[in-house]
């Protein structure tokens, strides 16, 4: 219909806290999806606490569904879907009904889809959703996309970085699963919630779907295996993100983990959703220090109860009178006292820049190069493990799934066998590669708060932090997401209880004895 503008917004249904929902709506918002409600039917607080931190920035809400006792999945599922649609009607109305061209000044009315999609499911157009959904006739409902399962990859635990870059073996075509579809549908073609019978083809007639390529969909036609995926598909890493044995029994696991085809992800849609992964995180930054900074006033309290405590307890008067002197007690302020700590305030020590040479000769830079300039490295000679990358134009950049918020990446790199040689993380896309370290005279682009010292024997303890914090009451987030990375690992849990905003600037588990 192309006297109507096509929106499409969706609905994901989480069953669970899930551990990489900030990357599925950096996938999906990049697609263009112009609101996306999360439905959240166990993983209240998490994803509510996710979603409310980001929400002010980003079309995103959140939906609450409370599941009814002894419901069976596929009560539970229908259930979910009733409420996703009711609630897309609601928020599909309070956005502008009409597009105004700012150049002529005409109107366009819109014309409102719909997806449902699972939090392992990640809808994968060929092409700009707009383009397919311009192909949509006046009589069509709905475009069907085939799943297409992908296994784990032969990977024992996940690895940080994105799911879609970091698994790209699937099952063949042929395979059975593959017939199942998820329906993109016009909003106002579905029937109302409270009538909808079936969640997957949602009450639609297959004579009015079409497939992603503009052709008719034939509800399993044996015929359309060399065209599956023309156009576009539903990518389902039911492996790759299953939690645990209870969400998917070793015999589902054995059956769903198949790796026998590759395909790419599309290295457009990639630098895309990286680009904007790095926007959303830059809004999950402030939202996390905003959060860590109230924390820091019962912190603060319990300073004071502290050193009123200590005050009780010196037997010391506060005036003396003697033949030959005298002397009036002067009490210190809790601020005094804090003074003296060192992760109050800490102090600032000479930084080294440097640059990362491959042993091809080429410099580190961001990727895609954009200008061909070398990315520069800041680290202490306390915190040698600790590197933040950066341009010196401070302009924003990508370093594969590595956070890079605020033009810049601070990572954890490991030293290699060989001096003056350090491996970068695996989600840099350069983990495997030993990159030398260069000394440069290079000015660095950000005055950088000085670092707390850790207080734990492996790391930074939370109270630590929020000591930091309360010395710091300006401290800004890019500087937040360096101190993080200092969190001894029950510390680092413990925070991402506090604030699950903060999960992908935490530093990542160390890796089982037995893994490489």
């Amino acid at each position: 219909m192309f006297d109507r503008l096509p929106r499409l917004t969706c609905a994901v249904l989480l069953k669970q806290a899930d551990r990489n929902l900030s990357g599925w709506l950096a996938w999906h918002l990049a697609l263009g999806i112009e609101h996306i409600a999360i439905m959240d039917s166990g993983a209240f607080d998490d994803a509510r606490q996710i979603v409310q931190s980001l929400r002010q920035d980003w079309p995103l809400s959140w939906h609450p569904v409370e599941a009814e006792p002894n419901q069976t999945p596929e009560e539970h599922r229908l259930e979910m879907t009733r409420q996703a649609i009711s609630h897309l009607h609601h928020v599909t109305q309070a956005m502008p009904q009409e597009v105004v061209d700012e150049e002529n000044g005409e109107t366009t009315p819109v014309d409102d889809w719909v997806i449902i999609l699972d939090a392992d499911e990640y809808l994968a157009p060929s092409r700009e959703l707009t383009s397919l959904l311009y192909q949509a006739k006046d009589e069509t409902t709905a475009f069907a996309l085939h799943w297409r399962i992908y296994g784990d990859a032969g990977l024992l635990t996940p690895p940080p970085g994105h799911v879609v870059a970091n698994h790209t073996w699937h099952a063949p075509p042929v395979f059975a699963d593959h017939r199942f579809v998820r329906l993109i549908a016009r909003l106002d073609c579905l029937p109302a919630p409270a009538k909808l019978a079936d969640p997957h083809m949602l009450g639609l007639s297959p004579e009015q779907i079409l497939r992603p390529n503009g052709r008719p969909f034939i509800p399993g036609d044996e015929s359309l295996h060399p065209e599956l995926w023309e156009g576009g598909c539903i990518q389902h890493y039911i492996c790759a993100l299953a939690h645990n044995e209870e969400e998917l029994p070793p015999p589902m696991r054995a059956y769903y983990n198949r790796n026998e085809q590759m395909t790419a992800p599309q290295t457009r849609n990639l630098q895309t959703m990286r680009q904007l992964a790095n926007q959303l995180r830059e809004s999950a930054l402030r939202a996390g220090l905003s959060r860590l900074q109230k924390l820091v006033e019962p912190q603060l309290e319990e300073a004071q109860l502290k050193h009123q405590e200590d005050e009780t307890d010196l037997a010391i008067r506060s005036h003396v009178q003697h033949d030959t002197f005298h002397y009036d007690r002067i009490r210190s302020s809790v601020r005094s006292d804090l003074l003296l700590n060192p992760q109050f305030s800490t102090r600032y020590e000479t930084g080294q820049t440097v640059l990362l040479r491959f042993p091809e000769g080429r410099l580190l830079e961001g990727d895609p190069p954009n200008h061909h300039e070398p990315l520069i490295g800041f680290r202490l000679e306390s915190t040698p493990h600790l590197l933040t990358l950066y341009g010196q134009d401070r302009s924003p950049f990508t370093l594969g799934d590595a956070p890079c918020p605020f033009g810049m990446a601070s990572l954890s790199i490991t030293p290699s066998t060989q001096q003056q040689f350090v491996h970068l993380p695996h989600e840099t896309g350069h983990g495997s590669t030993p990159l030398e370290i260069i000394p440069t005279n290079a000015v660095p682009a950000f005055l950088y708060t000085p670092l707390p010292p850790i207080d734990e024997p492996d790391g930074l303890s939370v109270h630590g932090l929020l000591t930091w914090l309360a010395g710091h009451p300006d401290l800004q987030p890019y500087d937040l997401a360096r101190a993080l990375l200092l969190l001894s690992p029950a510390s680092a849990q413990h925070l991402h209880n506090l604030a699950p905003i903060l999960a992908e600037f935490l530093p990542s588990q160390p890796k089982p004895d037995f893994l490489p």
